[in-house]
């Protein structure tokens, strides 16, 4: 993981200097369609099940953990005919599928796959023999939207198409704004760099929501480097070295994961005054020290 990020550095570095026929019918089905073939239940009997379906056919299951919808990978190699290695031992998780190589450890709340980062902060499980993910890095893995009913009973995938991920050397540095991801990670520093890391996402998911809402500055610079909008602008604790974890946070976030759903604002309540959040606004979740508000 440090090699990689050592390298993602180094790219900003680099960028910043130094900062048809007719119809026709279609016969009847002479067999009946086919039945899914249900894996064994989970290591934990008593985790909720949610039944997978791909274009309305029911083709196996995933879990819900922790709130989370858990599937496994491979379901979907099964049905695209995909090739998959699992190669992990112990606590690590070393998962191959064409092109793409999936890593982690069972206490970090991060994968990598091709030199891009997955959050996976409620880590993996074996169901039987298959591993279990998250259905968000499922998605990104495979490059498809899995829909999950209210009720978290049922999870859907349309069969039309995949995209296996794509990562690469300096993978970050080479497909986003160079500016964008090194003062996105300062702020994400300045604002929470003692909280955990979903606070830490959550803050960088904040300046991304106030970017795509009119009432604030349309780009990451602008709303990252507003005094009126954070203090360590005025202060110039932006200016500090970032960390690890702050830079990880920051490619998550423009990864597209969301730990805050539309929050606009948070507040340390130890440290600032809450009272307009509570009154003017939604509250939406804490995470550490803040509190995020709609």
């Amino acid at each position: 993981m440090r090699r990689r990020l050592a390298a993602l550095l180094l790219g900003l570095a680099l960028l910043l200097g130094g900062c048809g026929g007719g119809e026709s019918e279609t016969p009847l089905p002479t067999e009946a369609p086919p039945t899914a073939t249900l894996p064994p239940e989970p290591e934990h009997p008593a985790l909720p099940t949610v039944r997978l379906y791909f274009d309305g056919l029911l083709r196996g299951r995933g879990y819900v953990f922790a709130d989370t919808v858990y599937l496994p990978p491979a379901l979907l190699c099964e049905y695209y005919g995909l090739e998959l290695r699992d190669e992990s031992a112990g606590d690590e998780l070393r998962l191959e599928l064409p092109g793409v190589s999936l890593r982690g450890e069972k206490d970090d709340p991060v994968l990598e796959a091709e030199g891009r980062w997955l959050y996976c902060p409620g880590g993996w499980f074996y169901d039987g023999e298959r591993l279990c993910l998250p259905a968000a890095v499922i998605e990104k893995l495979f490059g498809l939207t899995v829909t999950v009913s209210a009720d978290r009973s049922r999870a859907e995938i349309g069969s039309t198409g995949y995209a296996l991920l794509q990562g690469g050397e300096n993978y970050y540095a080479r497909h986003f704004d160079a500016n964008d991801l090194y003062w996105l990670s300062h702020i994400i520093y300045a604002e929470a760099h003692l909280e955990p890391l979903a606070g830490q996402i959550g803050v960088g998911n904040v300046v991304l929501n106030r970017v795509a809402d009119e009432r604030f500055p349309s780009t990451i610079v602008t709303v990252a480097l507003d005094e009126k909008q954070f203090d360590p602008v005025s202060s110039r604790e932006v200016l500090y070295p970032t960390d690890e974890t702050a830079m990880i946070a920051a490619c998550l976030c423009l990864e597209g994961f969301n730990t805050v759903e539309d929050a606009l604002y948070y507040v340390n309540p130890k440290l600032g005054e809450d009272g307009w959040f509570r009154r003017e606004l939604r509250p939406v979740v804490s995470i550490g020290s803040h509190d995020f508000y709609a």
